[in-house]
């Protein structure tokens, strides 16, 4: 099976390059994800953020935050880190520049859709 000299990736195209490599384009699907960020003082925020792989993987690193001395990240300063929810998206980059705008009552019910998706699809 012809494999793509630069990434390895299974390839059909001329020069021995996969067609991410070919064009120089990489994908920018992934996954917006919404999480809610409590702090010392009883305060509650919502976090936006976007990632590629998996978003328990992703969640797994905010927590992991929580417990670093010093810490100078959003949700790394806060006591608790709970996820409401992500959405697929073609753009993520987009997606999270537009829902950042978003009051704090919309995020949440954009969460909630992708909870409750998320759920459908699953069981």
């Amino acid at each position: 099976m012809p494999s793509c000299t630069k990434c390895g990736a299974y390839t059909r195209y001329e020069n021995g390059l996969c067609r991410n490599c070919y064009y120089g384009k990489k994908s920018k699907a992934g996954k917006v994800y919404f999480g809610e960020v409590t702090f010392s003082d009883g305060k509650k925020k919502i976090y936006t953020g976007q990632t590629k792989r998996s978003v328990y993987q992703r969640v797994g690193e905010h927590k992991e935050n929580q417990y670093e001395h010093n810490t100078k990240t959003y949700t790394g300063r806060g006591v608790k880190f709970k996820l409401l929810g992500s959405i697929f998206s073609g753009n993520r980059f987009k997606a999270e520049k537009t829902c950042k705008t978003l009051h704090s009552g919309d995020k949440r019910k954009l969460a909630k859709y992708g909870a409750r998706k998320f759920r459908e699809n699953y069981y």
